[in-house]
């Protein structure tokens, strides 16, 4: 028990004594009961190597394939500023539909981000996950082993988080602050984590799963508004309805079917059939993933920006429109929530009066 802990203890116990009528002092000092100690952690295993990016003279350490769950791409890299109070920490998360990229996106593309992070004492992982495997078109999805949906990537991402939150100690972190940014597939996961409620499950055998899920700031790049993709239709219905003859209607299983991504829906739904989008057990898998529904004025702060997609893919057009953006500003506006957004698509520009970048967003809510 800690000298404060002691301190209160012994204050209760004088005031309980003078408020009883001295017959039985014992009985009052019996009401007090001492908090439980926190059940200790492991420390964790954590070899240090060369940073796989040049630190420019930064201190800082570097930690490769720490593993954050059973699944086999659930691993971490980590750079850890030497900085002697715990330090904040942003949470990158690579981009590929769900169906590729790992966690060496962001020493390939993110060095500026990772520096200018451990610049300000802030620690910057970058997570690989569970990646979706979409069948041929022409496959019978009901003869496919059940893969879980984008649900099971999402989880993933929860865990890592929930991971780094147990060992704070071991990796010297403040995690009461804490950020996630991304592109593509890794702007709706960061997106989902901070819209959704908590999932830390305190009852859990496992240590990990009984840490908070909930971050401080958001960041989306290229993003997708919602992971209910059925909700995408009137979303995307500026774009849509102009072509309606040619891609035979603006609701997202017939869009799919234009652009030949039908067992891609289904497979993110974790769906076997479009008969089945609609049954309760859809509806509330759909509800767990729909970051827009999700959102409230208490969630994590949103940056989004979107950029102009060429029409020579269709399907990178419904994934990353800037429609996907405005969505997301408009229902952050809707309830309260702060957001910064941008888009530089020419026909639904969008500009934030503050001016702000994506790591002076991070940085802002997280120091």
């Amino acid at each position: 028990m800690t000298i404060f802990r002691l301190l209160i203890a012994s204050l209760t116990a004088l005031s309980l004594l003078a408020c009883s009528d001295g017959s039985n002092p014992s009985a009052a000092i019996a009401e007090i009961v001492a908090p439980e100690p926190e059940e200790a952690r492991p420390a964790l295993e954590i070899e240090l190597s060369e940073s796989p990016i040049e630190l420019m003279g930064i201190a800082a350490n570097f930690a490769a394939d720490l593993r954050y769950g059973e699944a086999e791409r659930n691993l971490l890299d980590i750079y850890l500023p030497d900085c002697n109070a715990p330090t904040p920490l942003i949470i990158f998360i690579h981009g590929g539909g769900f169906t590729s990229g790992d966690k060496r996106n962001a020493h390939n593309r993110q060095g500026d981000n990772i520096r200018e992070s451990l610049q300000n004492c802030v620690a910057y992982a970058t997570i690989s996950y569970t990646l979706l495997s979409i069948p041929p078109a022409d496959a019978d999805l009901a003869d496919e082993p059940d893969q879980g949906g984008v649900l099971t990537s999402l989880q993933d991402t929860a865990r890592a988080l929930q991971f780094m939150r147990y060992h704070y100690d071991s990796l010297n972190l403040d995690m009461e602050n804490v950020a996630s940014y991304g592109l593509s597939a890794g702007a709706g996961a960061s997106l989902w984590l901070g819209t959704h409620d908590d999932m830390a499950d305190p009852e859990n055998e496992d240590p990990v799963l009984r840490e908070s899920t909930r971050i401080k700031a958001v960041g989306a790049l290229a993003t997708q508004s919602t992971y209910d993709i059925i909700d995408w239709g009137p979303i995307l219905l500026p774009i849509t309805e102009p072509f309606i003859g040619v891609l035979g209607g603006t609701d997202v299983p017939t869009l799919a079917a234009a652009v030949g991504a039908e067992n891609y829906l289904l497979t993110f739904l974790g769906a076997t059939s479009i008969d089945q989008l609609d049954s309760q057990e859809q509806l509330d898998y759909r509800a767990n993933i729909d970051m827009l529904e999700l959102m409230d004025s208490g969630d994590a702060p949103i940056y989004t920006e979107n950029f102009e997609v060429s029409f020579d893919n269709l399907l990178n057009v419904f994934l990353h429109h800037a429609l996907h953006a405005i969505a997301i500003k408009d229902r952050a506006d809707e309830v309260g929530l702060e957001s910064v957004a941008y888009s530089s698509a020419p026909s639904f520009p969008l500009e934030d009066p503050s001016g702000e970048t994506l790591m002076s967003f991070l940085l802002r809510h997280i120091l």
